[in-house]
């Protein structure tokens, strides 16, 4: 019954959308914008957007569900409009081309990006948000593709082979037809796999995200000013989200993990994941702390940290990128291999750090990467190692992605 209702929903929306571009012309001059549920103004889609915005004269647009984003975007002099206003509405119609890094359109569990029920017609354009070391899509273990052997879903299975049906009724907006995003051939196999992408419809380019940031926005700045006011060593933490009930105890509360940061003259820095709904964040008087909003984009960060802490998250190759190790907290390992989304690629051969199964030997690994110049260059030869094998280009230009992407010429 739910398949029915959406499928419907979706000839519906499509039928829509097609008949009023008969009167509202797309125009390949204009791109739309959004990232992360309409929610932040981050990523890989707020790096372009800002290139285009200064470096083109094409007409991009910012669309959002944040009413705070929208007052400082549009303070800074952007385009940008609420994802529910009529001029977000109208140039969803017009632009030629819409651009995400995350949900293209409302499903279940998530907003889309932008109103990607409204994309048929346009160019689409999907950055995603990172390199996938944990699994994804169809790689993920617990994804609904291996869960779900009902008849009726093995009989819709065999339908999505029909492109008609897989292009105009499977999705509204058309979004089984876009291109992706990837850093080099190997991640956009990985991308054809788990998401049921033509190779043809993978782009490789460079990460906008890797680029240098053209504008802050003011709590940017003011955060990046609490951090450079200090000689202090800056560590960032950041997990990924769990599935199922599984929760990992931050570091922090920890007395004497906490006495180890002070004695070390350490900050703390941490983000929440927007899709973690347990693990709150926690704040601890004797030791400083800088506790990021949920919206926070972390990419402008990364090349001030010092340490970085993390998991499983795709942030581990941005710091790769940047020549950094990294420190991966994976006490429930074994339980995420099991239970939650499983690996993309191969935890040991895509990992340049230190692996700490618990608290000790986080103090241990951290105590290593600031006095021990000896692990550190053998270290440094494995974070170059996995580098080359996820990046083609170490240098990324943003006029190169642009043009990778959209044919942009000077």
């Amino acid at each position: 019954m739910f398949y029915l209702y959406k499928f419907s929903l979706n000839i519906i929306l499509n039928f829509i959308v097609f008949t009023l571009n008969f009167f509202i012309k797309r125009d390949k001059n204009i791109i739309l914008f959004g990232s992360w549920m309409g929610e932040t103004f981050s990523d890989n889609s707020r790096y372009l957007f800002q290139y285009m915005h200064k470096s083109s004269d094409k007409k991009v647009i910012w669309v959002t569900r944040n009413n705070e984003i929208l007052k400082e975007l549009n303070n800074l002099g952007y385009r940008a409009y609420n994802i529910h206003s009529l001029h977000s509405y109208y140039y969803h119609l017009k632009s030629g081309t819409h651009v995400v890094c995350n949900v293209p359109f409302k499903t279940k569990s998530y907003k889309g990006d932008i109103l990607g029920e409204l994309s048929l017609g346009a160019k689409k354009i999907q950055l995603w948000h990172g390199i996938p070391l944990k699994g994804i899509g169809r790689i993920a273990k617990n994804n609904d593709y291996n869960r779900d052997n009902t008849l009726l879903n093995k009989i819709i299975e065999i339908i999505k082979s029909n492109r008609f049906f897989n292009n105009y009724i499977k999705v509204s907006g058309d979004w089984n037809n876009y291109c992706m995003l990837a850093t080099n051939n190997r991640i956009g196999e990985i991308f054809s796999e788990a998401f049921s992408l033509s190779s043809t419809n993978i782009i490789i380019s460079s990460y906008p995200r890797n680029c240098e940031c053209l504008e802050l926005v003011k709590s940017e700045e003011l955060i990046l000013g609490k951090m450079s006011d200090t000689k202090k060593k800056v560590l960032l933490f950041v997990p990924t989200f769990r599935e199922t009930n599984s929760i990992i105890p931050n570091p922090i509360q920890n007395d004497n993990f906490r006495k180890f940061l002070k004695e070390n003259n350490v900050i703390w820095v941490q983000k929440k994941h927007m899709a973690d709904k347990k693990n709150n964040i926690d704040s601890f008087v004797d030791i400083e702390t800088i506790m990021l909003p949920e919206t926070f984009d972390l990419n402008v960060l990364t090349p001030k940290i010092d340490i970085l802490i993390t998991d499983y998250s795709s942030i581990s190759f941005d710091f790769i990128f940047f020549n950094k190790p990294v420190h991966y907290y994976v006490p429930d390992i074994n339980n995420y291999i099991s239970e939650e989304r499983g690996f993309s690629l191969d935890f040991d051969d895509y990992t340049a750090g230190w692996i700490s199964m618990n608290l000790n030997e986080l103090k241990k690994s951290i105590e290593k990467q600031l006095n021990d110049k000896t692990d550190i260059t053998n270290i440094d030869k494995k974070v170059q190692q996995v580098k080359n094998k996820v990046y083609d280009n170490s240098q990324p230009d943003y006029f190169k992605i642009a043009k990778d992407l959209f044919g942009f010429k000077r």
